[in-house]
């Protein structure tokens, strides 16, 4: 690493090409940059690498969804980019079971009550209710909950069938505009994605088939204000069940200890 010394042209920080510049106190230094990336030697390390990977291409996907991206930006989740917020919210339960019904496509807001999604090879449709499953009473907060509505519905498969299989993951993303509304204080309310027949075949082909229903409502700037949603609701497979590690469990506390430190 070398120390560069000011010129006329002021201090030059940041990277340019393969040479990075970087202050060091008062001081600024150069170095270049290596063709090859850096090599993860744990195979621990590479594991996890490869797991979180599922989790920014999930989040990523999410993402593309422009209704979906704006919701996220409205919220104060951590997170500066809105597939970062994604990927943030869902990181806890990721890291224990991977993509799993507990994953998010939307951050809280109304949660859906007595959810059902209906999926075969020719249709999707999802259900729910405005009554609040455990008091059985209309939940106030779809008192403003008004038309335009964007349905939307993600599917997600994994685990396929045929181990040879080229495509391990599939994901497909539907929303759908309705001005039907407002919802009703009781029964229930259905909507069936208008799709062509034999559009969901593939998922034969997995043995894990997750669906994440949701509905957004736009304000009069086509921006979103209010949702309901749900998680993901499995059509096959169920959530892994975790297991402790030998490395996370928990360490008998020492009878007796002394520490000290001074800075």
């Amino acid at each position: 690493m070398a120390e560069l010394k000011p010129g006329p042209l002021g201090t030059p920080i940041g990277k340019h090409g393969k040479t990075v510049f970087r202050r060091n106190r008062k001081k600024i230094f150069t170095y270049e940059l290596s063709d090859e990336p850096m090599k993860v030697k744990s195979e621990k390390a590479q594991n996890n690498r490869n797991e979180f990977g599922k989790l920014i291409k999930f989040s990523n996907f999410i993402n593309k969804t422009v209704v979906i991206k704006l919701a996220w930006k409205k919220v104060k989740v951590p997170g500066v980019a809105s597939n970062r917020r994604i990927f943030k919210y869902n990181h806890n339960t990721f890291k224990f079971a991977g993509i799993n019904s507990r994953c998010h496509i939307l951050p809280a807001s109304i949660y859906m009550s007595l959810p059902e999604v209906f999926l075969d090879e020719n249709r999707l449709s999802f259900q729910f209710s405005t009554c609040d499953s455990y008091w059985k009473t209309y939940n106030e907060q779809y008192s403003d909950f008004n038309p335009p509505y964007v349905f939307i519905a993600m599917i997600y498969a994994k685990d396929p069938v045929n181990p040879d299989c080229k495509n391990k993951v599939v994901n497909v993303m539907m929303q759908e505009l309705s001005d039907d509304g407002p919802f009703p204080h009781e029964g229930i309310i259905s909507f069936t994605f208008d799709t062509s027949e034999k559009s969901f075949t593939f998922i034969n082909d997995y043995n894990t088939v997750l669906v994440f229903p949701a509905v957004i409502c736009l304000n009069e700037y086509n921006q979103p204000y209010k949702w309901t949603e749900t998680g993901g609701i499995y059509i096959k497979g169920s959530r892994p069940v975790y297991t402790t590690s030998p490395e996370d469990k928990t360490i008998e506390n020492p009878e007796k200890s002394f520490r000290i430190e001074y800075d």
